[in-house]
Formats: structure tokens, C-alpha cells, sequence
């Protein structure tokens, strides 16, 4: 069994904490293969367990349901299935963004493992495994899980092992664990108030990270335009990239802070309108975006 993720040592839970609490959802195809998650999850303590077969019923059980531990395949009816997982950990589908999950992938292709990585799981496990090999992560997360980072693309477990040189730190984030409070029986309604102060915390951090995109973005835009080597196809990849930025932009400054967001609305219509045609955006064009663009990005990047 090849490590696709950072190894954890292993350790056992501690007494204080009672798995046969913890609510296990299991989205796997297989039926053989949820045998073994079964039992893996039984000989932990696990044995509240609900089971989705299909793509559709993976989507609707963690919209709907209520889990400590989700335990997905990448792959579930030719859907890639690391989707439902970005989806969760941004708050736009299901009840906990902070859920624990092991993602299982059957190919170890870079392009799958790159986007099954980007999706925020805490563990990655390769098919075929044995079962000893899941009780001993879900043993490890149910103790210690890897803090949280927020870029503009990405909500989930630090996955670096150690900073790029020249780059900033990503601020970690200590999430609560929603095994360990349920397994320790912690009461819902505190466990719930922790979740719901983490997530506006995350929340303005990922708002400092989009309107720092935003500059970013608008700056690499006006450096190509300078040096003569914007094409209408660099052009359009960065308007699409700037479209959708600043949409989120927009509904996290709404919905999160409360304030009125015209300039960033305006600032998405004349995105928008560029983009319709990037063959024929001009220098004057990308220095006005450049311009609001800073505006804006100083308005979030300093909360």
C-alpha cells in the first residue's frame, strides 16, 4: 500500500472517547469494497454506518445527512466524486464543511490524485487496501487532524510539508472534529457554536485570499500586456479566472460582512463584458481593471 498523503504515526483512541457514537457515512460503489469499510469501521467502535451506491444517492446523503466521518470513492458512476467534497468543505452542500474524510482512489494517476487532493480530505487511501490500514487512520484523525489552511481555491487540511521559500505562510486553522466531539459526547449545541465561529473565521479569511487574487491576477494581466505577450486565449483564461473570483467575491462580502458590493458587481459586469471579446481588449482596458482592482482588494485584503 503506496502513502498518497502525509503519514501519520499511528495511535489508538483514548478511552474517553466512545466511537460506537460517531455516525459513518460510506459513499463507495463496491459492495465488496463497503464489506471491508464495514468491518474496518466496526473493529474501531463504529457502528451507526449509512451507505450510498450511487452518485445520486452519495450527493443527497451528504446534503442532507448528519456525519462525523464521510469515506468516498473518487470515482462513483464515471462521476468524480472529489466535487462533493470542494462542495462541502466551502459550506454549499451539507450540514458540517469540517467533516472527517478518507477519499479512496482506485488509480494513482497524478491528474486524480492532484484533484482528489484539491477536494480537502484529511487521508487518501489507494485501492485496494486492508482493513487494518483505515482503523489505523480513522484511530490517528479521531486524535489529531491536520489544521486547516484557506487559499483562493482551496478549504481543507494543510497538505505542505513545509512552506514554498518566498511565499507566505498560509494561516492554519485548528477545526473542530466532529468524530472526536460525538465520540467524547460533547453537546450539539456546542459543538455546533465552535463549528459556527470557525466557519465565519474562515470565512473572512477566504475573502482576504479572493480579493488578494484578484490584484494578483490584474497584475500578471498588466505584465503581459506590457511586455507584448497577451494573446486573446492568456486574455480570456484570466478574465475567466477573474469572473470567478470576483462572483464569489461578491456573495461571501454579501452574506458574510453584510456590505453593499455595487463596486464589485460593477467591477464583475465590465469583467464580463471583456470577456466577450479578448482578442480585442485593450491596455487601457486591463489598466482600468488593474485599478479597481486594487481598490477593492485593499477594502478586504486588510481585515
Amino acid at each position: 500500500m503506496a502513502e498518497l498523503a502525509p503519514k501519520f504515526p499511528s495511535a489508538p483512541a483514548q478511552a474517553n472517547v466512545d466511537l460506537s457514537k460517531v455516525r459513518a457515512l460510506v459513499c463507495e460503489p463496491s459492495g465488496l469494497l463497503r464489506q471491508g469499510i464495514r468491518l474496518a469501521l466496526n473493529n474501531v467502535g463504529i457502528r451507526t454506518i449509512v451507505e450510498a451506491n450511487t452518485f445520486l444517492a452519495a450527493h443527497k446523503a451528504c446534503e442532507e445527512s448528519d456525519h462525523d466521518i464521510l469515506i468516498i470513492n473518487q470515482e462513483i458512476e464515471a462521476n468524480d466524486s472529489s466535487y462533493i467534497l470542494r462542495e462541502m468543505r466551502s459550506g454549499k452542500l451539507g450540514k458540517d464543511p469540517f467533516i472527517v474524510s478518507v477519499m479512496l482512489l482506485a488509480s494513482r494517476e497524478e491528474p486524480k490524485v492532484r484533484a482528489a487532493m484539491d477536494a480537502g480530505p484529511d487521508d487518501l487511501l489507494l485501492i485496494p487496501f486492508a482493513p487494518d490500514q483505515l482503523m489505523n487512520r480513522l484511530r490517528v484523525l479521531v486524535e489529531r487532524r491536520k489544521p486547516f489552511v484557506v487559499t483562493h481555491d482551496y478549504i481543507g487540511p494543510d497538505r505542505r510539508a513545509a512552506p514554498r521559500p518566498g511565499v507566505t505562510s498560509a494561516t492554519q486553522f485548528n477545526v473542530p472534529n466532529p468524530m472526536r466531539a460525538r465520540g467524547q459526547g460533547i453537546p450539539h449545541d456546542r459543538y455546533y457554536k465552535q463549528m459556527s465561529e470557525m466557519l465565519a473565521t474562515i470565512a473572512v479569511e477566504r475573502i482576504k485570499r479572493l480579493a488578494a487574487t484578484i490584484e494578483w491576477e490584474c497584475n500578471a494581466l498588466m505584465v503581459s500586456f506590457r511586455e507584448s505577450t497577451a494573446t486573446g486565449e492568456t486574455t480570456f483564461r484570466s478574465l475567466i479566472k477573474l469572473d470567478s473570483v470576483t462572483e464569489e467575491l461578491s456573495s461571501r462580502v454579501s452574506k458574510t460582512l453584510g456590505h453593499t458590493t455595487d463596486l464589485i458587481d460593477g467591477y464583475l459586469a465590465d469583467i464580463r463584458k471583456l470577456k466577450n471579446s479578448p482578442a480585442n481588449v485593450t491596455f487601457s482596458d486591463v489598466e482600468g481593471l488593474s485599478m479597481t482592482g486594487r481598490k477593492i482588494s485593499g477594502t478586504y485584503t486588510s481585515r
